[in-house]
C-alpha cells in the first residue's frame, strides 16, 4: 500500500514538472548592447548603467534617457519638454540576437542585435 502511494506521488510530481521550462531568468544584462529596432533603423544603445541612446553613425545623439527591466517589462524614461515620461513595454520574448516588446498601442517592436 505504501509503495502504491509513493508511486502515485512520484507520478503526480513528474507530471507537474513536465511542462516546466529550463530557460534561465531574464535579466537586464540580456538587453545591454547595440540594437536595431523595427520602428527605426538608427541604432539604439542600451547600456549596463541603465542609460539608452539613439545615435547616428557619426555619433550624433537623437534621443536619450534611462531604462530598466522590471516585472517582465522594459520601462523607458525620457524627458519630453519639462516632463519626465515613462513608457513601460511588456517583454514578449528574448534571445541573444533579438527581443520583442508590446507597445502601448498593442503593436510589437522587434529589436535585432546590431553587429
Amino acid at each position: 500500500m505504501i509503495y502504491k502511494k509513493i508511486s502515485i506521488l512520484l507520478l503526480v510530481f513528474a507530471i507537474s514538472f513536465s511542462g516546466c521550462s529550463a530557460r534561465e531568468a531574464i535579466t537586464e544584462n540580456d538587453f545591454v548592447g547595440k540594437w536595431e529596432s523595427s520602428r527605426t533603423k538608427t541604432p539604439i544603445y542600451l547600456y549596463g548603467n541603465g542609460e539608452w541612446e539613439i545615435k547616428t553613425d557619426d555619433g550624433s545623439i537623437l534621443e536619450f534617457g534611462v531604462w530598466q527591466f522590471r516585472n517582465e517589462k522594459i520601462i523607458w524614461s525620457f524627458k519630453a519638454g519639462s516632463e519626465i515620461m515613462h513608457d513601460p513595454n511588456p517583454v514578449l520574448s528574448v534571445t541573444p540576437r533579438e527581443f520583442k516588446l508590446r507597445e502601448q498601442d498593442s503593436t510589437i517592436t522587434v529589436f535585432s542585435r546590431h553587429e
